[in-house]
């Protein structure tokens, strides 16, 4: 009996790891570094400068609740974790707040550059609702 429990609390144990580096690794910037890179990090936000020339491809990632300043002009279609499609058309000086997303996204038009700034203090505050 003794050994059922201790294989039981190792398996949730280790589908816990699993579950959270799984999670990490969604991290935009571990994901996709060729197109997110870190420029900025303190207590208070994480800043990403996010690049990407006409035809490019993101897969599946994560953002936690971030504001986006767009630099340049580009028409991306993004997909959710669900198949959702949705097609945006960013403009030089366009600001855009995301309450934590998750998707992938294609470059249609245009090039990507976009600065966004992750709020952490957010981040908690979303955490601290969920279930």
């Amino acid at each position: 009996m003794r050994a059922r429990v201790t294989a039981l609390l190792a398996f949730c144990l280790g589908v816990g790891l699993a579950t959270a580096v799984a999670q990490k690794s969604k991290d935009s910037t571990v994901v996709d570094p060729d197109v997110h890179q870190v420029v900025f990090e303190n207590d208070h936000v994480r800043v990403l400068e996010a690049r990407a020339a006409h035809g490019a491809k993101s897969p599946m990632h994560s953002h936690p609740p971030l504001l986006i300043v767009s630099i340049g002009s580009a028409r991306i279609k993004f997909t959710s974790p669900e198949g959702t499609k949705q097609i945006l058309d960013l403009r030089p000086g366009m600001v855009v707040w995301l309450d934590g997303v998750e998707h992938s996204w294609e470059l249609l038009a245009g090039e990507i550059h976009v600065v966004g700034v992750e709020v952490k203090s957010a981040q908690a505050a979303k955490a601290k609702q969920s279930p």
